[in-house]
């Protein structure tokens, strides 16, 4: 009886997505993954408020992430018995890239590569509409612009800010609507600057000014792992969260900082010990909460 190879295609959207696999995923387990992103750069937000096409203005958010829309729509428009899983990784790719002047990421691949040269149907099915589609490498679907991820949620605020509506009609200046999103808007951007000073000053204090920033933002070469004590950069993150707030999504790109932070031998007393110093008082902003999921 002959035996069946199990295998997985895995495709991720996430800001810096490529540091889950980077020196994680070994060849050898028919298991093939790629990425928006690289290990060190933002994903991107599209058909956001006032880009073509734009969503219902009753949404006043990003609806896609370019990443995933773009393998999705090529997923529609093409013929997946004939189209490989390669073929289309190099037109998301290029969608995806960073060749535009304002935006984009890096799309990458990990695991065993040779799966990419299956027929897409085998891990996705297929539309029977397209079965005589003939495969174009033209890679038309194209957006006007994008959103760092990062920005999406402030987009989202601003626009709440400066078009809050009530039963599709604009709420008039001073409404209590309006001042509420103004609220959020300023409150989400000043827990950003306070992680953001917060993981500087704690660099600061555990490896001294010159040295801090260097340590904070150093990048492992490619093939290597983000940390090498995974529960280390759990226990510190705890740790920074429990005396700055929550990291919430924007915070999430520091990940690479406290990983850093695990790998050059810091112990846990030393974190907590400046982690106490840079944030002597728990933040007040309802974004610090460790229990307030992010909503838009």
């Amino acid at each position: 009886m002959e035996k069946t190879v199990e295998t997985l295609v895995f495709y991720l959207e996430a800001c810096e997505s490529s540091s889950i696999f980077e020196g994680v995923l070994p060849d050898g387990l028919n298991i093939y993954a790629t990425t928006a992103s690289n290990a060190e750069e933002s994903s991107w937000g599209t058909c956001c408020p006032g880009e073509y096409p734009s969503p219902p203005i009753e949404y006043m958010t990003c609806l896609g992430d370019l990443y995933s829309i773009s393998w999705m729509e090529d997923s529609e428009l093409h013929n997946l018995r004939t189209e490989s899983v390669k073929q289309q990784y190099h037109l998301v790719k290029e969608r995806t890239a960073t060749g535009n002047p304002v935006y984009g990421s890096h799309v990458m691949q990990y695991g065993d590569l040779h799966l990419s040269k299956d027929a897409l149907y085998l891990y996705m099915g297929t539309n029977p509409a397209n079965d005589n589609y003939t495969f174009m490498d033209d890679n038309s679907l194209r957006v006007s612009t994008a959103v760092n991820q990062r920005d999406a949620y402030l987009l989202h605020f601003w626009h709440k800010a400066k078009h809050t509506f009530s039963e599709f009609r604009k709420a008039p200046e001073g409404s209590v609507r309006k001042v509420e999103a103004q609220k959020q808007l300023n409150e989400a951007i000043s827990h950003r600057l306070h992680l953001d000073n917060s993981i500087a000053l704690v660099g600061k204090l555990l490896f001294g000014i010159e040295k801090g920033p260097e340590v904070l933002s150093s990048v492992r070469p490619a093939g290597h792992p983000l940390v090498d004590d995974w529960n280390c950069l759990k226990s510190f993150v705890r740790t920074f969260e429990t005396h700055c707030g929550s990291l919430s999504q924007y915070g999430m790109k520091h990940m690479r900082s406290i990983a850093n932070i695990c790998n050059v031998g810091i112990k846990m007393e030393q974190m907590v010990e400046a982690s106490a110093q840079a944030c002597p008082s728990f933040p007040s902003n309802t974004w610090s909460s460790l229990h307030r999921g992010f909503s838009a």
